[in-house]
């Protein structure tokens, strides 16, 4: 029974919404819509309309698959490969992918031939690239169907293309609302997109009963009306049974129409079957061939299956199909229960294949399996090898029940995976193996490697998936399984796992490494021993313990030149250069840049050149030449096809290059674009802070303390192990901390800067001693005695370091031994920001003194400099002290400009009159009155109780009153 298609009803506002987004890209500008809804609700049917008037777009299509256990890798992303080599030619399509062109062959070996180290890692960011240059010629729509189904790298293209889609890019993302429970992993990239303001998004529901009424009339063949609707009806009790039964699903409706007046089943399965029951029995039975395959079928795989007669029976598979499988196929399409293509079968809508296979008994389903997965290793030969096929042969034993083969097919479609960066997939296939292992006789010859190494393996693909935690426990199963007769296999397990704890945030890295170290002798394990001591070494030198690290990293030394290694000697010089730098000792630059020289061209040793020699520079304030090491490393990365990770480092350095010399927008606009596509990881803790410290500096306070907020357990946790992570997250913290107007917790978020233990490191103190004298400074004006002894001792500690006159001015400036005019006269090099801000602080102090013309100079400046490089917080907080104190003839504005102060500290609402309240101390005074006590003054403000305390000390000091009541009466007059 063929099924006619009805108008498009009850969709106009969403159609309409498709269509405007089309005009906007033939516009040159780009959209991306999410449009979502349950199963059967008419995504598709939405799409379809769509397409079908998009002159002059380009169609790319993709789709993702469910194998039974998990998403088929890289579905969508194969099918949208194959629409653009459709639309412009393999050779164009590589060109397009760029230098990094071998990534694809993960999702499409035979477009392009896998390479030994094809950089699979890099398959988002290829596609981003491969469809923006597609884009630049012509208008292009991306439609991702069904991303319920996805992996991780399908949805991380969805991402990046919605966060990076070029001019003349429509992204339309379609997924089953009801399948994403709340532990969906597309849950938080959709959460990403909303939060990001990235999409339109259409959520389509059921239809009314009009709507239902007229698509049965179209359905039924029914005349319309010279309005275009139908005139003749359906009787009343046959729409309110079909509305009742389709529950206003369309595609129900579809199934149902042509079974009015007839003895419809209750369940919505039975109805999903109703056109299958209606076929012969030998299409039924070929329609439950194609359900055990999966999604779609290939012709020749299907032909292979129906011929098997190895399931014991002695009769082929395809025994009940008839004599003719084509003919008995094409009755299943002409009832359209399936819909034949150029390269196979598939079912008309994935519901029906999902009741259909529910039809098969238990063992016509392990026969079938086992069928399939026959079948598809033949297809190994025939056609190019690939992530996907490995991974549906492993599903297809499993769910045989055939358990070794299944065991050994999980091994190699993990391994593949993992090599692929199918990370979800290969976390599956893993688990699977290891869950595999117990129930096989003789595992490790089935296998094919012991069980420790299999441990090893998947602990390492957890680790890719972000499953940091599992991935720490697995990895200690392993260490723990290992035997003692291979100590240097021993040891290159405890230096993964070492390599895992820090991902997982765990401190106890070099207790492992130190027991690695322990296994492998001087003269005869060197490879493996310069490795670990290489890992030493930056363990060390990132934790803040630069004299472990020069020895650690002198020993990697000894070891890569014994052996005759680059990469060894290279990272080795490298590392020692940067724990000297650390030091103060700026003779480490030179043992960086020899380390570039011995690197030749080992990777791994110029990618740690080009992270580690720019970040040294930024932090001697070398701006320039922290650019140009970055700038051509992120050119030689390209090239070499490296990680993700490596890159956006590389990456990161050259913009902290832009917010030194003041490029804010654009660097703003790149941490914007790339934090949100990175993993919780050491990475996002590095560009999440800076990312945090801009917004604020930018003057956007507000998201900045949110986004503290949301991040601290993140940069808690990598600052256990990295230094830099340390400083930086607590001077900005701190810096947030006075802009709350607390500053006893910015003091206390850089006092480890003076511990007793802490060994010295200029780059890294001197901006967080600058922001302890402010809050010592905040501290002391409210009649708080601080001692600034340990903190004035740390600083004369780092005289040596290039930037040292800047941040000493900025010190003695916020204490008040040093002036605001010697700190905006330091020569450079100093941040960008420093001067505006200073300036900002000399016109506070001049207007103090009764100048008010050159407190007007001052703050203008500040303002022009500000503006200039976008530090819209000194801006704000400048025109605020030029309001509130009239110098520009205007009426103040104090309580509308936020919360002034500082970063810098609240500049008085007028010249005249001894100690003002601040700003705060206003908001904490009219709560008093209102009779709170500090607890909820704290709660309703948002401070710590203490903080409230130093306040109100402060308001009885100035006011000049004993009591709380005294002072609520004073701000009631």
């Amino acid at each position: 029974m063929p099924v006619p298609r009805a108008r498009l009803v009850g969709r106009a506002r969403e159609l309409a919404a498709l269509r405007t987004a089309l005009d906007d890209v033939r516009s040159q500008t780009n959209r991306t819509i999410v449009i979502a809804g349950e199963a059967g609700i008419g995504k598709t049917r939405l799409l379809d309309e769509l397409t079908a008037r998009a002159d002059g777009v380009t169609v790319l299509s993709g789709q993702c698959a469910d194998s039974g256990s998990g998403p088929v890798p890289y579905a969508a992303l194969a099918g949208l490969l194959h629409g653009t080599v459709q639309a412009i030619g393999p050779e164009a399509t590589v060109a397009a992918a760029g230098p990094a062109a071998d990534a694809l062959s993960a999702v499409a070996p035979q477009l392009v031939a896998p390479a030994s180290d094809a950089g699979a890692d890099r398959i988002p960011e290829v596609f981003a690239d491969l469809l923006a240059t597609f884009a630049a010629e012509r208008p292009v729509a991306v439609i991702m169907e069904d991303l319920h189904w996805s992996d991780d790298i399908t949805r991380a293209v969805a991402l990046r293309l919605a966060r990076t889609a070029p001019p003349g890019l429509l992204l339309l993302l379609t997924y089953r609302s009801d399948d994403v429970g709340r532990t969906h992993p597309l849950r938080a990239v959709m959460a990403e997109l909303d939060r990001a303001r990235l999409t339109t998004r259409l959520d389509l529901s059921r239809l009314g009963e009009p709507e239902i009424r007229e698509m049965a009339q179209d359905l039924l063949g029914a005349p319309a009306g010279r309005d275009g609707h139908h005139d003749q009806g359906i009787e009343r009790e046959a729409l309110a049974d079909l509305a009742d039964r389709s529950e206003g699903v369309p595609f129900y409706v579809e199934e149902l129409v042509g079974f009015l007046g007839t003895d419809l089943p209750d369940s919505l399965r039975d109805i999903l079957l109703l056109r299958y029951w209606s076929l012969s029995g030998e299409a039924r039975a070929l329609c439950r061939v194609v359900a055990a395959a999966g999604p779609r079928v290939w012709h020749d795989v299907l032909d292979d299956v129906l011929a098997d007669s190895s399931g014991g029976s002695g009769k082929p598979v395809g025994a009940g199909v008839g004599p003719d499988p084509e003919e008995t196929a094409r009755a299943a399409v002409d009832a359209q229960v399936l819909v034949a293509t150029d390269v196979g079968y598939t079912f008309r809508h994935a519901l029906v294949q999902e009741a259909v296979y529910g039809e098969l008994l238990p063992g016509e389903r392990r026969r079938l399996h086992a069928a399939y997965a026959r079948a598809l290793e033949r297809a190994l030969v025939r056609r190019a090898r690939s992530v996907a096929k490995l991974s549906r042969i492993a599903d297809h034993w499993w769910r045989a029940g055939m358990l070794d083969k299944a065991l050994a097919a999980a091994v190699v479609g993990h391994d593949a995976a993992a090599d692929g960066a199918a990370s979800s997939t290969a976390v599956t296939l893993g688990e699977r193996s290891l869950e595999l292992w117990e129930q096989v006789p003789d595992a490790e010859a089935v296998a094919g490697l012991p069980h420790h190494e299999l441990l090893r393996r998947v602990a390492e693909s957890l680790r890719a998936s972000t499953r940091t935690t599992r991935a720490l426990a697995v990895a200690h199963e392993a260490i723990d399984e290992w035997p003692d007769d291979d100590p240097a296999g021993l040891a290159r397990a405890l230096c993964d796992t070492a390599l895992i704890a820090g991902h997982a945030g765990s401190d106890e890295g070099p207790r492992l490494i130190d027991r690695a170290l322990a296994l492998v002798e001087p003269g005869r394990d060197d490879a493996v021993r310069g490795q670990l001591l290489i890992l030493r070494a930056r363990h060390a030198m990132l934790d803040g313990r630069p004299h472990e690290g020069i020895e650690a990293a002198t020993a990697a030394y000894e070891a890569g030149t014994a052996i005759g290694s680059a990469e060894v000697v290279s990272v080795a010089l490298n590392l020692r250069g940067v724990s000297r730098v650390q030091l103060g000792d700026t003779g480490g630059f030179a043992e960086i840049d020899a380390g570039r020289e011995a690197a030749e061209d080992s990777w791994q040793g110029l990618s740690r050149y080009y992270i580690n020699g720019s970040d040294v520079r930024l932090h001697g304030g070398d701006w320039a030449g922290a650019a140009k090491i970055a700038e051509e490393g992120v050119a030689v990365a390209r090239r070499h096809g490296s990680s993700e990770g490596s890159r956006i480092m590389i990456e990161g350095n050259l913009v902290d290059a832009w917010i030194g010399r003041g490029d804010w927008t654009e660097a703003a606009a790149w941490y914007e674009r790339i934090v949100p596509l990175i993993h919780d990881s050491v990475y996002t803790a590095y560009l999440s802070e800076r990312l945090t410290w801009l917004t604020m500096w930018r003057g956007d306070v507000e998201r900045a303390q949110a986004e503290a907020r949301r991040k601290a357990a993140t940069w808690e946790r990598f600052g256990r192990l990295e230094e830099q992570i340390r400083s930086r997250t607590s001077t900005t913290m701190a810096e947030l901390a006075l802009l709350r107007d607390d500053p006893a917790e910015a003091l206390e978020r850089v006092s480890a800067v003076i511990a007793p233990d802490r060994t010295r490191s200029a780059a890294y103190d001197l901006p967080q001693l600058a922001v302890a004298a402010q809050a010592i400074a905040r501290l002391r004006a409210a009649g708080h005695v601080v001692d600034d002894t340990g903190y004035r001792a740390a600083l004369a500690e780092c005289a040596g370091w290039p930037t040292f006159p800047v941040w000493s001015a900025m010190f003695e400036a916020e204490l008040g031994t040093g002036s605001w005019t010697a700190a905006v006269d330091v020569p450079d090099p100093r941040p960008a920001h420093l001067r505006p801000y200073a300036l900002y602080r000399e016109g506070a102090r001049l207007l103090e003194t009764g100048d008010r013309v050159g407190a007007r100079s001052a703050l203008g400046a500040a303002v022009t400099e500000a503006e200039k490089i976008g530090a819209g917080l000194v801006v704000r907080l400048a025109r605020g002290l030029i309001e509130r104190a009239g110098l520009l003839g205007r009426a103040g504005t104090a309580g509308r400009t936020g919360t002034a102060g500082a970063v810098g500290a609240d500049a008085p609402p007028s010249a005249s009159g001894p100690d003002p309240l601040t700003a705060r101390e206003q908001q904490v005074l009219a709560l008093v009155a209102e009779g709170l006590t500090n607890g909820q003054i704290a709660e309703r403000l948002f401070i710590s109780a203490k903080t409230v305390s130093v306040h109100v000390s402060a308001i009885l000091r100035k006011l000049g009153v004993a009591s709380r009541t005294e002072a609520a009466l004073r701000a009631a007059r």
